[in-house]
């Protein structure tokens, strides 16, 4: 067993704990930046297994464009919450 399906095994573990940890963590914003990270390994993965363009389609949307989506609506539920106490 050489050092690359190591470090593959360790990339899957880690995007099943990134995606487990985006689903049951309270605070949203830890959450979706967990979301953002498991999407860049997962990036990674689809680069390593010969599919460039799914790689970056993965980073740019999913890790770029729905994580930006996520932390805007985060930041504007929160001043909406701040301006009706």
């Amino acid at each position: 067993m050489g050092a690359v399906p190591v470090l593959y095994w360790i990339a899957l573990g880690l995007v099943l704990v990134l995606a487990l940890l985006a689903v049951h963590l309270r605070d949203l914003l830890k959450g979706a930046l967990a979301l953002a990270v498991m999407s860049a390994v997962l990036a990674a993965i689809f680069f390593h297994l010969g599919a460039p363009w799914a790689a970056m389609f993965e980073l740019s949307v999913c890790a770029g464009f729905i994580t930006v989506l996520f932390l805007a609506v985060i930041a504007l539920t929160e001043a909406r919450e701040q301006n009706n106490e």
